[in-house]
């Protein structure tokens, strides 16, 4: 996953090199120059683009296996029909970090926005506007 990390900060510079290249133009500048300019950006931002994906389906791919991995371990304390719910409850709690580990990675490359959050914004967003027109309102 390092090396996905060193990708997009490798591509991100290559974004900034090019837009400074495009910075340099001047009022006077050809539509030929910007061209010339412009084809490494479009490069720049489109090998960006990939190693953004990249990056994502790899820490896609971590929070996968690790929750693959609990699965798989919570398969094992089901078989230990004597195992307390204190003990396997402890078991289960130290094999869970990684997997919340690789959801945290996850979560911080992806924007996620919970419905009911959404919508409680919109209604949120009704109600102060039905107070500023309501009967309650003075008349000016």
């Amino acid at each position: 996953m390092a090396s996905d990390s060193g990708l997009v900060c490798k591509a991100t510079a290559e974004v900034e090199k090019a837009l400074d290249n495009v910075d340099d133009l001047t009022p006077v500048s050809t539509v030929a120059d910007t061209e010339v300019v412009g084809a490494p950006l479009k490069k720049a931002l489109a090998t960006l683009d990939q190693a953004e994906t990249e990056l994502q389906t790899a820490k896609l791919r971590e929070y996968r296996d690790q929750v693959a991995l609990y699965e798989t371990f919570v398969g094992l304390i089901r078989q230990h029909k004597t195992m307390t719910i204190e003990e396997a409850g402890q078991q289960l709690k130290a094999k869970v970090a990684p997997v919340m580990a690789a959801h945290e990675q996850l979560a911080e490359t992806t924007a996620c926005v919970e419905v009911q959050e959404l919508a409680d914004s919109m209604d949120d967003c009704f109600r102060d506007k039905s107070k500023d027109d309501g009967p309650g309102k003075a008349d000016s």
